[in-house]
């Protein structure tokens, strides 16, 4: 059974452990979408830290946004690649910028296909079924403008990347994501930078750790 989703917190951190899961010889030609880090000014090494690797390991990276892309110029350039990497940056901005362009259709063709998608952070979390009660409590702008608060529906459970990290905010995972858990209505996955999460063609999913 092929592994064609792989959900990461650190992409830079697993990715070498990740390509052990499909045929990288034949798949290297990468779309990665940096559309969620738009919103971040100055430096952005999880982006950067992550294309350098790729670019070491061997992939065929191309560099692209969704952000004010037809529905139509999305589909028509995934046809031309073999891996997706939704890099990760602001979640609720990631959303709303797919739900200008459809995205979620475009990505479920393409995983369809058997396109192989990597997720990363806001990556991940996206391809779940919803992302409220991970940011409920947020005071944020994009999260007021979305349409609705559901993800790509890839897989059936919510992640939450870099539990553990101690250079993010604790106060979000106790204050607001959390308190939320119980009462989510989802599945919750907890991972840290060292982890990923590999999802095979007929749903079921296992928890790597490099």
């Amino acid at each position: 059974m092929k592994n064609n989703i792989f959900l990461t917190s650190d992409g830079a951190t697993v990715i070498e452990d990740v390509i052990k899961h499909f045929d990288f010889n034949n798949k290297k030609k990468t779309l990665f979408i940096e559309t969620s880090g738009e919103t971040h000014e100055g430096k952005k090494p999880w982006i950067d830290n992550a294309k350098k690797e790729m670019e070491r390991l061997g992939f065929d990276m191309t560099y692209y946004t969704i952000t004010e892309k037809s529905e139509n110029e999305i589909e028509t350039i995934l046809n031309d690649f073999d891996v997706v990497y939704m890099a990760g940056g602001n979640t609720m901005y990631l959303l709303k910028k797919s739900q200008e362009c459809n995205f979620k259709k475009c990505i479920e063709k393409f995983i369809k296909r058997r396109g192989v998608y990597i997720g990363q952070s806001a990556g991940s979390i996206i391809t779940g079924p919803n992302i409220k009660s991970l940011y409920e409590l947020e005071n944020d702008d994009f999260f007021k403008e979305l349409n609705d608060y559901d993800g790509y529906g890839l897989v059936d459970f919510v992640t939450i990347p870099h539990f553990g990290d101690k250079s993010k905010k604790e106060e979000r995972f106790f204050n607001v994501r959390f308190k939320h858990m119980y009462g989510s209505g989802y599945k919750i996955f907890l991972l840290t930078d060292q982890q990923y999460i590999r999802i095979q063609e007929d749903g079921m999913y296992k928890i790597e750790e490099v």
